[in-house]
C-alpha cells in the first residue's frame, strides 16, 4: 500500500512537472508554430507588388532593331539578322513565355508584349512561335499581326519592319490582309515611310495589292516626296480599276507642282472617259498647271469647254486671268473680264478679278488703261481694297498726274484699316516722291498732312531719303 501511495505521488509530481514545463514553454512553442504557419502561408501569397513570370520577362524592354545589310540592294526588304543560338527543341517553359506574350498583346499591354518578344528574339526562342501554332494555339501570323498593332500602340513604327523581316526568316505566312491591316495602322499614325517599306515585302511575296491599297500607296509616296513612285502606283491602279477621285486629285496636284500640263490634260481626259466625277476643284488644279506651264491658249480652251458644262467658278476665271497678268497680256485680260460682266453670265467677277486685271495693265505698261478698270469695279458694286491701292501705285513709279495721286490718297484713307504700318509707310513715301517729280507741292503737302493725320511713321532710313527728295524739289 505504501508502494502504491509512493507511485501515486510520483505520478502526481511527474504530471505537475510536465504541466509546469508546458506552462513555461508554451509561449515560445506557440510563437514558433505560428511563425512556421505564416511562412508557409506567405510563400504562396505575394506581399506588396510582385512580378509574375510574364511580367519579369517584360521588365527590361529592348525594342527589336534590324541592322541594315551592307551587301543588300538599296530599297529591297531587309531580312532579320541571323542568330548564333538555335533552338533544337521547344520546352514547355518557352511555350509558357509565348503564351504570356500573346496574352499581354490581347490585353493591349503593348510595351510588355514587345519586351517579351525582344527577350525571346534575343536568344532565338521566337522561332518557337510556329510550334506554338502546332499545339492548337493562336496562328503564328495572327501573333505577329498582334505584335505589329502593339508597335503602333506604343509609337514604335520602326519595329514593324523588323517583325515582318522575322516572319520572312521564319517562313510565317503573310497574307494580303496582314499587310493591309498593318498599312492601315501606320497610315492612321502618319507613318508613311514605314507603310511604303511594307509594300516592298508585299511585292517580294508576289502579292497583288488591291485597288484600295494601291490608292493608299499613291498618297504615301506623295507624302514622302517620291513622285515617280506615286505615278507608278497610280498607273497600276488605273490598269486594274477606276481610280478614286482622291487618287486623281493627288496625281493632279503632283503634276501641278511639276508644271506638267500635258500629263494633267491627259488625266482630265481619262477622267472624262471613265466618267469620273468632275467638278470645278479638279478643273482649277488643271488650269493652274496650264498657267504655270505658260500654255495659256490651251488653258483658256479648257476653261471654255468646262464653262459650257457649268463646271466653272470665279476661281477658274481668276486663275486664267492671273496667267494673262503674268504674261502682260492686258488685252486678253480685259476680254476675259468682259465675258464675266455680260448680263447673261452666271459668274460675276469679284475684287480679285478686277485687281488681277489692273495688275495685267500695270505690268503691260498701260497705266492709263489699268485705271479704267477702277470705274468698272465700282459699277459692279465692289469697293477697292488695299491690293487695288498698292497695284495702282506700282504703275505710278514712272510718273503720274495730280488727279491720280489724289485718287490714291483718297483710296488709302478708305482702306487704312486693311493694311499694316510698313505698307502705308511705303505708299506715302512713294506718293510724296512721285508728287515731287511732278513738281506739285500741293499734292506733296496733302500727302504729308494725311500721313501725320493717320499717324504713319516712316523708318529713319526712309525718312532721310524722303527729306533728300523734298530738298531737291525745293
Amino acid at each position: 500500500m505504501f508502494q502504491t501511495q509512493l507511485m501515486s505521488q510520483t505520478n502526481i509530481v511527474s504530471t505537475d512537472m510536465i504541466a509546469e514545463f508546458i506552462q513555461s514553454m508554451g509561449v515560445e512553442i506557440i510563437i514558433f508554430v505560428l511563425s512556421i504557419a505564416c511562412a508557409l502561408a506567405f510563400r504562396g501569397t505575394p506581399l506588396g507588388k510582385q512580378f509574375s513570370t510574364c511580367q519579369k520577362d517584360a521588365e527590361n524592354f529592348k525594342a527589336p532593331v534590324t541592322r541594315p545589310n551592307q551587301n543588300q540592294v538599296p530599297g529591297a526588304p531587309q531580312t532579320a539578322p541571323k542568330r548564333e543560338k538555335k533552338v533544337d527543341f521547344i520546352t514547355e517553359e518557352v511555350m509558357q513565355k509565348i503564351d504570356c506574350m500573346v496574352n499581354a498583346a490581347m490585353r493591349r499591354q503593348s510595351a510588355e508584349a514587345l519586351a517579351m518578344y525582344s527577350n525571346l528574339r534575343g536568344v532565338g526562342e521566337h522561332a518557337a512561335i510556329k510550334d506554338f501554332q502546332g499545339r492548337g494555339k493562336k496562328r503564328a501570323s495572327d501573333i505577329f499581326a498582334s505584335l505589329v498593332q502593339c508597335a503602333g500602340g506604343v509609337g514604335r513604327p520602326e519595329i514593324v519592319e523588323t517583325l515582318v523581316a522575322d516572319m520572312v526568316v521564319l517562313n510565317v505566312p503573310r497574307p494580303l490582309s496582314f499587310y493591309e491591316a498593318a498599312m492601315k495602322m501606320l497610315a492612321a499614325k502618319k507613318c508613311y515611310k514605314e507603310a511604303l517599306s511594307l509594300s516592298n515585302f508585299l511585292e517580294a511575296d508576289g502579292l497583288q495589292p488591291s485597288a484600295i491599297t494601291l490608292s493608299c500607296l499613291v498618297s504615301f509616296a506623295v507624302e514622302m516626296g517620291q513622285s515617280d513612285r506615286a505615278i507608278t502606283f497610280f498607273e497600276r491602279l488605273a490598269a486594274c480599276s477606276d481610280p478614286s477621285i482622291r487618287a486623281y486629285m493627288t496625281i493632279l496636284r503632283l503634276y501641278s507642282k511639276r508644271a506638267d500640263w500635258r500629263s494633267s490634260l491627259a488625266l482630265i481626259r481619262d477622267m472624262q472617259k471613265r466618267q469620273a466625277p468632275l467638278d470645278c476643284l479638279v478643273l482649277n488644279i488643271a488650269l493652274s498647271t496650264g498657267v504655270a506651264a505658260h500654255q495659256l491658249a490651251a488653258t483658256k480652251g479648257l476653261l471654255d469647254e468646262f464653262a459650257k458644262m457649268g463646271l466653272t467658278d470665279v476661281v477658274s476665271f481668276n486663275t486664267v486671268m492671273k496667267g494673262y497678268a503674268q504674261q502682260k497680256d492686258f488685252t486678253a485680260a480685259l476680254k476675259l473680264l468682259d465675258e464675266m460682266l455680260r448680263p447673261w453670265s452666271k459668274l460675276k467677277p469679284n475684287a480679285i478679278t478686277f485687281n488681277t486685271a489692273i495688275d495685267a495693265g500695270v505690268r503691260a505698261g498701260k497705266v492709263e488703261a489699268a485705271w479704267s478698270v477702277l470705274p468698272l469695279m465700282r459699277k459692279a458694286g465692289l469697293a477697292p481694297d488695299k491690293f487695288t491701292v498698292t497695284t495702282l501705285m506700282k504703275g505710278l513709279q514712272n510718273g503720274a498726274s495730280s488727279s491720280q495721286l489724289i485718287s490714291i490718297l483718297d483710296l488709302q484713307k478708305k482702306v487704312m484699316e486693311e493694311g499694316d504700318a510698313s505698307m502705308w509707310s511705303y505708299l506715302f513715301r512713294n506718293v510724296i516722291e512721285v508728287a515731287a517729280k511732278a513738281q506739285d507741292p500741293a499734292v506733296t503737302a496733302r500727302a504729308i498732312a494725311q500721313m501725320r493725320e493717320q499717324r504713319v511713321i516712316i523708318a529713319p532710313q526712309e525718312y532721310q531719303r524722303l527729306m533728300k527728295t523734298l530738298l531737291q524739289d525745293a
